[in-house]
């Protein structure tokens, strides 16, 4: 027995019921998004008064901001293995040390290539 379309077809009432419960939802998530950056804004406003006290103690900010973000990348790359399995850890340890300590870098790579007598291999 075939069901009347009408019977699967929402009502007004329903969808009206719907629409206005997400938007109240999307207006609660925008308040606190809005909230969000506020308290960011205080905090990225106090690392810029420290980057100016610096200047004023004659660090020059771009040298500084270069050295900060420096230092958080070499964070996260220390990071990478963190979360390897011990077996992963001890492979992802001997790649590095076959490596070296400059082994993935292009100064590396070519330096490596020479000292093995291969001065083409990193051109």
């Amino acid at each position: 027995m075939a069901k009347n379309a009408a019977e699967n077809t929402p009502s007004a009432e329903n969808i009206r019921d719907a629409v206005a419960a997400i938007e109240k939802i999307d207006q609660e998530l925008l308040a606190e998004k809005m909230a969000y950056m506020k308290r960011c804004k205080v905090i990225r406003d106090r690392r810029a008064d420290q980057f100016d006290h610096a200047a004023d103690r004659g660090i020059r900010k771009k040298l500084l901001k270069a050295k900060i973000k420096e230092r958080d990348l070499l964070r996260k790359a220390d990071a990478v293995a963190d979360d390897f399995e011990d077996d992963d850890r001890n492979e992802y340890a001997m790649l590095s040390e076959k490596l070296g300590e400059f082994g993935d870098t292009p100064l590396g790579a070519a330096a490596l290539a020479r000292a093995g007598g291969n001065a083409h291999a990193a051109a």
